[in-house]
């Protein structure tokens, strides 16, 4: 067929749009707070791709026809896409396992927009000159940087933050592995690059300082895999540089090159001592980079054991299609390992696995897994054509075959291991299918022409497919873009609560949820009701306004929890929400709120059996009640989850006080304390009810044993600092308050409680002492952000591992046993 130049030109417009689009992808982002980081980063990805299918189909239209090429890559994965599809629709909750609340990358929508990138590159037939386009634009990205973090590395965290990037770790990738990932993957493209391509001296000094800014870089993040990954490519490439001359025609030259390259050995030598180096001494070397940059960064995933363990426990009830994409929290939350209560990761609810693929075994089932190994194998199947194809028919087109297969093998390998973030898949789904139509290219393998002339009937098929196609990419550029500026409205009644008020707040909260239905818009709802229920129960002589805003806000409220369950049912969070309000109800006398509560707090346990936070609120309830023999049996059960839990001990000592119990309770807590002279939380529940009958000296004893035992005991100091206040002690009752607020830094009850004691003021006429719940919440050490656990020490236990290697100075000793 005759080429056509209008043709030609919006397919070359096509090209270029993916070319910038994936170019530019590492480095892309809208300095705003407001917009949510790695779902921008999809949009724009999305927006690129779609309009690019716009303008192949005009350009098939125009043409008159289109050619397509099987691949088996493609059909595996759009039948891994199907799959995920399908366990969505089983999954209880479609919307959230379909596109969740911003996109993210364990949704079947984040697996489709795989699958559309890589039949995207394949269908727009990008030739050799737009693949190394792009390749140039990720060049200048890896520049950019690894210039932009050690610029902020010497200047600090402050300098081109733009607003969002408020710590040393924010980087315009993503996550900060992330960034080890992109990093690790421009150095090995720099080693295989430097020993393959006839570079001028300029290209060989630029990508061996590529190479070593990367370097400084990974040893600051010190992603342990990384390092592995490393260590061996290197090793490979110096291996291959001294033995090459060895072996006639091995070498994949575009012009004729000496045998011996100088400066790929050393590079490689580098790269491969560095890496050693890490691999054998990391704990010591990270404390030392950590220690003169100030960045730390720990992060955490379930270890390979606690992930077998959810998937034996899924496939007992679910073996087919798994829970659902995007609902591995639901299982966590079933069947984790009681254990993990012993951890500071208690309450701290994983949305993945030990690795991203992993992931999906469990949430898709078997059926899920199979597609996911079909998909591997045919993508293997492709890489290793092209290895065996060789370089004689077109070098350059090699060349770009077997780095894209490199790139997309080194991503994808890692995602078995890891959950990379959206910029790596996506980079990866980029480049399975740069390999696709490099094994095309290099086969020359026939493709099928679908043209619009050959007959009417033919032709009114095809008009009407492109028309579709193109049809189809607008409404899912609107439908992206409307679930897109509902999590932006979400993000902005953040703003609007801190500037202009709850209700105000609520309103823009519910402007999101007419954009997109999320059971989290509703309970964002239902949490500000009962903030304004809290507030207005606290008058003490309400008007009659108050009063009719009090009945408004339980109507709301309980409105919100309520819809917010009915569209998620498997969510704990949404029955806890509705337990709560009608729990605070208790105390205005309200018929029917108690039964109401306790279903919803019920079901809500049922949900998440294994935290032992729900039993506490279920006991609080029945304490609101009166029933204190049920509400101590909970309390029990809530202690026997997690051993060392304050706040349920604390509650234990209140029942003994409302019920008039304290002086047996004293006598069987010294007798434990004889069983367990270690435990600390004995000795703060010992200082809790010597407190109570107003025994300040036993009650000072007790809680200085317990942060002897404890000097991270955030409320046995709180307590502490209210006993030596009582006993007169000012100074060391601000004292301990000093060491409580730099343990949970911000807290503005202790420095509330502070100024009371800097102005001459009491603490025993601002700390409730008959309060339901402890004096501080303390802080764990664990930061939960887009999916992603952090933590500043890691504890030892076999349920949660790190990512990063751990300097010694913040790895934890074996925590003592609590019977």
């Amino acid at each position: 067929m005759e080429k056509d130049l209008i043709a030609e030109t919006l397919r070359s417009y096509a090209q270029n749009i993916l070319v910038v689009v994936f170019g530019l992808l590492p480095i892309f982002f809208v300095p705003s707070s407001l917009v949510p980081f790695e779902y921008t980063k999809i949009v724009f990805v999305v927006a690129g791709l779609l309009s690019a299918l716009v303008l192949y189909s005009l350009s098939a239209l125009r043409a008159g026809g289109v050619h397509v090429g099987a691949s088996f890559t493609i059909i595996a994965v759009w039948f891994l896409a199907l799959i995920a599809l399908i366990s969505s629709l089983l999954s209880g909750d479609f919307r959230d396992s379909l596109m969740g609340d911003v996109m993210t990358t364990h949704t079947t929508g984040f697996l489709i927009i795989i699958a559309l990138i890589m039949s995207t590159w394949v269908l727009v037939d990008a030739g050799k000159r737009a693949v190394m386009r792009l390749y140039m634009l990720l060049a200048g990205s890896t520049i950019l940087l690894v210039l932009y973090h050690v610029i902020r590395l010497f200047f600090g965290p402050d300098m081109l933050s733009f607003g969002i990037f408020t710590g040393s770790i924010g980087t315009p990738v993503g996550g900060w592995n992330d960034l080890a990932l992109f990093l690790g993957l421009s150095v090995i493209l720099a080693l295989v690059a430097l020993d393959q391509l006839p570079l001028t001296k300029h290209g060989r000094t630029l990508f061996a300082i590529v190479t070593f800014l990367s370097l400084l870089m990974l040893g600051v993040i010190n992603f342990f895999t990384v390092w592995i990954v490393l260590g061996i490519t290197s090793l490979a490439v110096v291996v291959y540089s001294l033995g090459k001359d060895r072996f006639s025609g091995s070498q994949l030259p575009l012009v004729e090159q000496k045998p011996f390259n100088a400066t790929s050995l050393i590079v490689s030598l580098v790269v491969f001592a560095a890496s050693v180096l890490f691999i054998i001494g990391g704990a010591s070397l990270g404390g030392m980079v950590s220690k003169y940059t100030g960045v730390s960064y720990i992060e955490v995933r379930p270890s390979i054991q606690a992930t077998a363990d959810i998937a034996r426990n899924v496939y007992k009830e679910n073996a087919v299609l798994g829970v659902g994409p995007n609902k591995f929290i639901d299982a966590w939350r079933l069947y984790k390992d009681p254990s993990i209560n012993s951890t500071v990761f208690w309450n701290t609810d994983f949305i993945a696995g030990n690795g991203y693929v992993t992931t999906f075994f469990i949430t898709m089932g078997v059926l899920g897994a199979l597609a996911w190994i079909l998909f591997f194998a045919a993508f293997l199947r492709s890489g290793i054509r092209v290895l065996l194809i060789g370089g004689d028919q077109d070098r350059m087109w090699y060349f770009i075959g077997i780095s894209s297969f490199v790139s997309a093998l080194y991503i994808w390998g890692m995602s078995v291991i890891y959950v990379p973030g959206a910029v790596m898949l996506m980079l990866g789904a980029l480049c399975m299918g740069i390999t696709l139509s490099a094994e095309r290219a290099l086969g020359n393998r026939e493709r099928v022409m679908f043209s619009l002339v050959t007959t009417r009937r033919t032709g009114f098929i095809f008009t009407l497919l492109v028309i579709a196609v193109i049809i189809g990419s607008v409404g899912g550029l609107y439908t992206v873009g409307e679930h897109y500026a509902a999590a932006y409205t979400f993000n902005n009644s953040n703003v609007i609560l801190q500037n202009e008020g709850n209700a105000a707040a609520q309103l823009e909260v519910q402007r999101a949820f007419a954009l997109y239905q999320s059971d989290v818009y509703l309970r964002r709802v239902g949490e500000l009701q009962l903030l304004r229920i809290n507030t207005l129960l606290s008058l003490p002589t309400p008007t009659d306004a108050e009063r009719t805003e009090f009945e408004q806000a339980i109507v709301a409220g309980s409105n919100a929890a309520e819809q917010a369950s009915t569209i998620d049912p498997q969510d704990p969070e949404n029955w806890a929400l509705l337990g709560n309000i009608y729990s605070v109800l208790m105390g205005a006398k309200i018929e029917g709120v108690y039964e109401n509560a306790k279903a919803a707090l019920t079901r809500s346990r049922e949900l998440n059996p294994k935290n032992p936070l729900i039993a506490l609120n279920i006991a609080v309830l029945e304490g609101r009640k009166g029933n204190y023999d049920t509400a101590r049996t909970l309390t029990n059960e809530a202690i026997a989850l997690k051993p060392d839990y304050t706040d349920a001990f604390y509650y234990l000592s209140q029942i003994d006080i409302v019920t008039g119990n304290v002086e047996g309770a004293i006598s069987a807590t010294i007798s434990t304390i004889t069983l367990e002279p270690q435990n600390p939380v004995r000795y703060y529940q010992l200082g809790v009810l010597e407190a109570a009958r107003q025994n300040v000296k036993n009650a000072i004893a007790a809680f200085e044993r317990a942060v002897q035992l404890d000097e991270s005991y955030a409320n046995a100091r709180f307590f502490l600092a209210v006993s030596y206040d009582a006993d007169g002690r000012k100074a060391d009752a601000q004292r301990e308050l000093e060491k409580v607020l730099v343990l949970n830094p911000g807290n503005e009850e202790v420095m509330r409680l502070i100024t009371i004691l800097k102005n001459g003021g009491s603490l025993s006429a601002s700390v409730n002492p008959q309060s339901e719940t402890s004096g501080v919440t303390e802080n764990q050490g664990v930061d939960v952000e887009n999916g992603t656990v952090t933590t500043e020490k890691v504890s030892d236990t076999p349920l949660v591992s790190p990512v990063n290697t751990v300097p010694e100075a913040q790895k934890t000793t074996p925590e003592p046993t609590v019977p």
